[in-house]
């Protein structure tokens, strides 16, 4: 078994990343509550709580390195989120949002906390030598990429871009 002290690097970063979830967390409750429309705030909310999984898995790990245990191998089940980017991306349908520069702002704030936090698990990923160490990081990583294709695909909406999920809206109207 090896001691706590070997794992000093690892506690270390997963410190940040329970830091990094916790703040995640606040501030998507702090956006919920800013949200002015029903499904912002249920996205918003569907978020906080992924951030709120992930903060407590990271902290079972930490206490599990501090107590001189090995990594454990996680098994994350698809959140909310990622359930819903599948089906947003074969229907085409865009939720009704209020196109309001205050939301556009939190949604960009939000995609990049969300980046940050990917690259983060991507690059720790790359420096542990344990697999389940390997495989929770890549998982965490996945699930941050699909909170930001979701903040995207508002902020898309918001924007008007033509574009949502990364298809191309398509229009029976003619002009």
């Amino acid at each position: 078994m090896r001691t706590n002290k070997s794992y000093a690097p690892a506690i270390k970063w997963l410190g940040i990343a329970i830091a990094s979830e916790k703040t995640a967390l606040s501030n998507y409750l702090k956006y919920a509550h800013l949200a002015r429309n029903r499904g912002g705030k249920e996205m918003f909310i569907k978020l906080a709580q992924d951030e709120f999984q992930h903060m407590t898995i990271l902290e079972t790990e930490r206490e599990r390195l501090q107590a001189g245990r090995t990594w454990r191998a996680v098994k994350i089940p698809p959140s909310p989120i990622e359930q819903i980017l599948p089906q947003a991306g074969r229907t085409g349908k865009i939720s009704p949002d209020v196109a309001n520069q205050n939301e556009a702002q939190i949604l960009s704030l939000a995609m990049k906390a969300e980046k940050k936090a990917m690259d983060f698990y991507l690059a720790q990923s790359r420096k542990v030598d344990d697999a389940a160490a390997y495989n929770l990081l890549q998982r965490l990583a996945k699930m941050e990429e699909a909170h930001y294709e979701i903040l995207q695909a508002e902020l898309d909406n918001i924007n008007k871009t033509g574009f949502w999920m990364g298809l191309s809206e398509i229009s029976m109207e003619t002009e």
